[in-house]
């Protein structure tokens, strides 16, 4: 098949790292790929040197003319060489990739990488609703990441499939030796929706509680992931009554996404923007998905898949399906039931937006060795079901029905 895939740029963000992952899984099964995408801004993932790399965007001067211009030159790339199917990564590169395929038929997928409902707390605003149910109508495919989101779309939308993400990093044969350490990692500035706050208050009452806790003692937490906005890191510093960033001279100066903030006495760290996530999560011995909701927790997987134990707040069953090898059907429970928590074969479902919840799975998975380590093993197994040959397979099978 002739692919092309229209993608909003090449770093930071999870939807970007999937479409890079399926733009090289299709190449490797012999399709011709095209990647189209802004080439101005730093390219942090890696593509197969055989897919060819098309730059999306001509200018910068405005959102008008940027986007403007990159549906011309979608249609002029399509014109050139016609494909056989777009996938669109994002509402806006989906809603492009249409525009510039008016009247040639060619069928255009726009790909989800969000979920179809909100909690109360960070309701879906309207204009984002019409998106998701009105607009998503136009296309001649639609992906969503879980069963639940499916539910919910019910007989408004045709032709929905669901498309977990792919996993990028290969599962490990040998758990490693774990470091004493708690990880998170998200977009910084999106911590309303990654629940950042949640953690870091649970965190704290943890140090606070059980702070002399010899099983406790020498553990910390470490949160990885790129802000700009510089508001974020003092809200959520302020949240922890000491710490300084690496080297005392920035303080009240720009700081860049990579400097380090650390508290000594509770034990806790903002990395920034790493590069090094496998590493990361190797010497991890869990891992916290704190997010008030999340459509498919990408880094769940990718943290489980290296012998993180994983530690999960779940929004109405979507990190559940994660961790359930029955996609959605209940969990076997460990006779483990408490404040708001799940305790499972495969690691520990907590309420979102619920501080005492996270507390208490957090402590759970710290104090309890021998289930941390069953529940490590499983992890690693769990997450092979969303390796990348079994994602390319089911994309596959989704291409021939919608082209057909």
């Amino acid at each position: 098949m002739k692919i092309l895939l229209i993608c909003p740029r090449l770093c930071h963000g999870g939807a970007e790292r999937v479409a890079v992952c399926l733009a090289n899984g299709f190449v490797e099964r012999g399709h011709h790929v095209r990647f189209m995408a802004d080439l101005f801004e730093e390219q942090s993932f890696t593509l197969d040197n055989r897919v060819k790399l098309i730059n999306l965007i001509s200018t910068n001067d405005s959102k008008i003319k940027k986007w403007g211009g990159a549906i011309k030159n979608v249609r002029k790339e399509i014109r050139r060489t016609p494909p056989d199917v777009i996938i669109g990564i994002m509402p806006l590169c989906s809603f492009i990739s249409k525009i510039a395929t008016l009247g040639l038929n060619i069928p255009v997928i726009a790909t989800e990488h969000d979920s179809f409902e909100r909690p109360i707390s960070a309701p879906m605003s309207k204009t984002l609703q019409f998106n998701k149910f009105c607009i998503n109508k136009i296309y001649d495919g639609v992906t969503v990441l879980t069963r639940a989101d499916k539910i919910i779309i019910g007989k408004r939308l045709k032709n929905v499939m669901v498309m977990p993400n792919p996993l990028a990093t290969n599962p490990i044969d040998i758990i490693p030796n774990k470091e004493k350490n708690i990880f998170a990692a998200g977009r910084v500035d999106n911590w309303h929706v990654k629940g950042f706050d949640v953690l870091i208050n649970a965190w704290r009452l943890l140090i606070m509680r059980n702070g002399e806790n010899e099983k406790m003692r020498d553990w910390k937490l470490q949160i990885a992931g790129v802000w700009r906005n510089e508001n974020t890191i003092p809200y959520l510093t302020g949240l922890i009554p000491d710490g300084e960033w690496t080297s005392k001279k920035e303080r009240g100066e720009k700081r860049e996404e990579s400097t380090v903030w650390r508290s000594e006495k509770y034990r806790i760290e903002f990395l920034g923007f790493r590069n090094d996530m496998e590493e990361l999560y190797k010497k991890s011995s869990i891992f916290v998905l704190s997010s008030r909701y999340e459509a498919f927790g990408l880094v769940l997987i990718e943290a489980m898949s290296q012998g993180c134990a994983p530690v999960a707040c779940d929004y109405k069953g979507r990190q559940r399906e994660i961790l359930s090898p029955l996609q959605g059907d209940s969990l076997k429970v460990n006779g483990y039931s408490d404040h708001g928590i799940e305790v499972t074969e495969n690691g520990i479902l907590c309420e979102p937006d619920n501080v005492e919840a996270l507390t208490s799975a957090l402590k759970k998975m710290m104090v309890d060795e021998e289930y941390r380590k069953e529940v490590q093993r499983n992890a690693i197994e769990r997450s092979k079901f969303y390796n990348k040959e079994h994602t390319m397979d089911r994309w596959e099978e989704y291409l021939k029905i919608v082209i057909s």
